[in-house]
């Protein structure tokens, strides 16, 4: 999960590595400014690519912030809206790029520092101009690659690059990370570094290891809902789409990534990835409830697409728990497409078949149940246009 750039920096600061002034505005009273300006202002989003779409802006004077501010707030870039900005004092150098990954294929970690960084670092080979190399995930091993990269630097800032990339590398090994990139590194005229951006993606599935990345979400869970609810609730739902229409109640996540792909490649909006994990659920409707719940939320959602290919999973027992927590919300009705495969199918058929005020749609078939979907949201959207005619 990639964590925004103000929580990442304050992982860099942590570990001393040197970032810049900044106080976090999140969009009420206007924040005093961190030292003297001229300053820079950032949308604080879970992507990259937010300068070139807008998302950094330049802050010459106090008398600028209002403006800044009223630009970036709530402004949507690559589908997220900014609710909070990160206003830093500016600074200038040298742009160089250093990054530690964890590369699965090559069985370790990747390396990577480069003299020439910036936004057009992609544009640029990997290491083609520094250092590129993947060393065995162990301190040792990686405390001796980071004075090799280091040895690439330029001399006038070499100290301060190997001061960094030793920094870097502990906090990727304590904290497990998958990733940790800085991009630009400052170099600056007094042989100083300074991270001028942070990319920090941790593994979920190391938090019961790191007690501090789960002291930051439950602090910020408002703004990482999907990390804090794995994290709490232990199975996966992730927004996908906030205007998508469809909410999906699906298991399995390859399953449920390729039921998304589908139904993108017919032009339908999931709201949501899920991996409800139905063994974990036996007995209880609160799973479901809960997802209820956050696809009620949505505000957008139309119909709900219920897709579980079962093995060890008894549908009709599953199928109950369904009908179990749509009675306990009444409040809330959708047209409801249940795909339902496997070990209990005629039974779950049974209980769908004996509760037909729920609007409940049987289909087993993929396609038939996509082509269902489909026509649930026409007929919405023609009765919505009706109605606006009269």
């Amino acid at each position: 999960m990639l964590l925004l750039e103000v929580d990442g920096k304050a992982l860099l600061a942590r570990a001393g590595i040197a970032v810049p002034a900044g106080v976090l505005d999140e969009g009420g009273l206007a924040p005093d400014l961190p030292g003297a300006g001229p300053w820079i202002a950032k949308a604080q989003v879970p992507v990259g690519g937010r300068g070139k779409a807008g998302g950094v802006l330049p802050v010459a004077s106090a008398g600028d912030l209002p403006p800044v501010r009223a630009a970036l707030l709530g402004k949507r870039i690559k589908g997220f809206e900014t609710p909070e900005i990160l206003i830093e004092q500016a600074c200038a150098g040298e742009e160089h790029y250093l990054a530690l990954m964890l590369d699965a294929a090559a069985g370790g970690a990747r390396l990577i520092y480069s003299p020439f960084g910036g936004i057009d670092i992609e544009s640029r080979q990997a290491g083609a101009d520094g250092y590129n190399a993947v060393t065995p995930l162990e301190a040792p091993a990686l405390a001796r690659a980071v004075h090799e990269m280091a040895a690439t630097a330029p001399a006038s800032h070499r100290a301060a690059i190997l001061a960094a990339g030793l920094a870097l590398a502990e906090l990727f090994l304590a904290r497990q990370l998958l990733l940790a990139e800085i991009n630009p590194l400052f170099a600056l005229p007094d042989g100083s570094v300074l991270a001028g951006d942070a990319k920090v993606v941790i593994d979920m599935n190391t938090l019961a290891q790191q007690p501090e990345i789960v002291a930051l979400l439950r602090a910020r869970q408002h703004r990482y809902p999907d990390g804090w609810r794995k994290h709490s609730e232990d199975f996966d739902f992730v927004e996908i789409d906030p205007a998508g229409q469809i909410g999906l109640v699906t298991t399995g996540a390859g399953l449920s990534m390729m039921l998304i792909d589908e139904m993108v490649r017919r032009g339908l909006a999931p709201y949501n990835f899920c991996d409800v994990r139905t063994g974990q659920m036996r007995g209880s409707p609160e799973r479901l409830l809960r997802i209820f719940d956050w696809l009620r939320a949505a505000g957008s959602v139309r119909v709900l697409l219920v897709n579980v290919f079962a093995g060890i999973t008894d549908l009709a027992e599953f199928t109950q728990l369904l009908v179990t927590a749509l009675r306990a919300r009444p409040d809330w009705r959708v047209p409801i497409v249940a795909r339902l495969v496997g070990n209990g199918e005629a039974a779950a058929r049974r209980i769908i078949d004996a509760n037909p005020d729920l609007a409940l749609c049987f289909e087993p078939d993929l396609e038939r149940a996509l082509d269902q979907v489909q026509v649930l949201l026409a007929r919405q959207a023609a009765a919505k246009e009706s109605a606006h005619a009269v």
